[in-house]
């Protein structure tokens, strides 16, 4: 059995491995950074860090999800950091059994690398990502988590100023 939180973007269904969770959060109006992808909402504080948030709809299917009561952020580890995930409702927790998953391997004509697997139930496929690849290709948000390090690790100008 492999646990999986299971969430809705634009009437398709998606799941990510409870392990790579912390933690699920309300939506929260991030403040926006300058020159940054679409989907890069911006960032918040968060458990005394700040937190870039991604709209999952606009780096799927580019267009933007739909902020209502039911919307919340899936706070992942991505890259050894915290990312901010934007979906629009969370249809919950589930274990799912190892024969339910069918692994994207190279014979498929899916070229989408953030996609793992599908999750086949007896209602409907679940199409479980992979975080690591899910931004992969956006130096834009590497860049925006290198600097929201640098400005957690620097020095405060009463610091400086004593030195």
């Amino acid at each position: 059995m492999e646990k999986q939180i299971v969430f809705a973007s634009h009437k398709q269904r998606f799941s990510l491995p409870i392990e790579k969770i912390e933690k699920i959060i309300q939506w929260e109006q991030p403040i926006p950074v300058p020159e940054t992808a679409k989907f890069v909402l911006g960032m918040i504080q968060y458990s005394e860090q700040i937190l870039p948030v991604i709209d999952l709809g606009w780096r799927l299917y580019d267009k933007p999800t739909i902020i209502n009561d039911m919307a919340k952020l899936i706070v992942v580890q991505w890259q050894n950091q915290l990312i901010g995930v934007l979906v629009e409702l969370i249809t919950g927790i589930e274990d799912f059994d190892t024969q339910q998953f069918e692994y994207v391997d190279s014979e498929l004509t899916i070229d989408k690398a953030y996609i793992d697997s599908f999750i086949k139930t007896n209602h409907d496929i679940i199409i479980q990502l992979e975080v690591e690849r899910l931004f992969a290709d956006n130096l834009m948000l590497a860049k925006i988590s290198q600097g929201v390090e640098l400005i957690e690790g620097a020095a405060t100008s009463e610091e400086v100023a004593a030195e």
